[in-house]
């Protein structure tokens, strides 16, 4: 099952996580990621809203370059009581990262802004995900790998980190970094892919 495309589509990030979910819908899509730096938390009334912005600018910026295109944006955070774990700049906040989620519940969210010329749409999903108690003597050789220095939170759920996970409530795709399955209905609604029932090359 693969779709066929009404225009170039490029996906406004580097992360090759989202790269990988958006090729299961079939198409060829350039990589093109934003360069300008994102905002801080602590600039927007809640976590939802800098997330939805995050996406958002990313797929502005690159539309800039690419008018002609569908750009898609998205933006990954974890959220623990209501404060948001993005990248850790070292181990020592890594670890602090992986102590504050151990045998706790926090939410994933994942936002998707989606620009073609003078359109554009934006949505979000929101996955729980609860820990195991993680020994110290875990945290400490994980955070001594590269795995959780790319990644919002500390922790991938397809990696490694995918041992600290007891069970998640939602789209697992969303804690990966991209709701792939919601973000296909999507531009399927919209009209900007359909089914073409072979892969094809644009």
């Amino acid at each position: 099952m693969y779709f066929k495309t009404t225009q170039p589509i490029v996906l406004a990030s580097q992360s090759p996580r989202r790269s990988e979910l958006l090729q299961l819908l079939g198409f060829d899509f350039q990589i093109v990621p934003s360069e300008k730096e994102e905002p801080k938390p602590e600039q927007f009334p809640s976590a939802l809203s800098y997330v939805i912005n995050c996406a958002e600018m990313k797929a502005a910026d690159v539309a800039k370059q690419h008018p002609n295109a569908l750009v898609i944006g998205s933006d990954t955070i974890v959220v623990c009581d209501g404060e948001i774990l993005l990248k850790p700049e070292d181990k020592e906040q890594a670890m602090a990262y992986l102590r504050k989620l151990s045998g706790r519940s926090h939410e994933v969210i994942t936002a998707v802004a989606v620009k073609a010329g003078a359109s554009e749409m934006s949505f979000h999903e929101t996955t729980g995900v609860t820990f195991y108690e993680l020994d110290e003597s875990w945290i400490d050789a994980y955070t001594n790998t590269d795995d959780p220095y790319d990644k919002a939170g500390a922790y991938g759920i397809q990696t490694l980190s995918a041992l600290f996970v007891e069970r998640i409530d939602g789209d697992y795709n969303t804690v990966v970094g991209l709701p792939v399955a919601r973000l296909a209905r999507k531009l399927a609604d919209a009209g900007y892919i359909s089914l073409s029932g072979r892969r094809v090359e644009c």
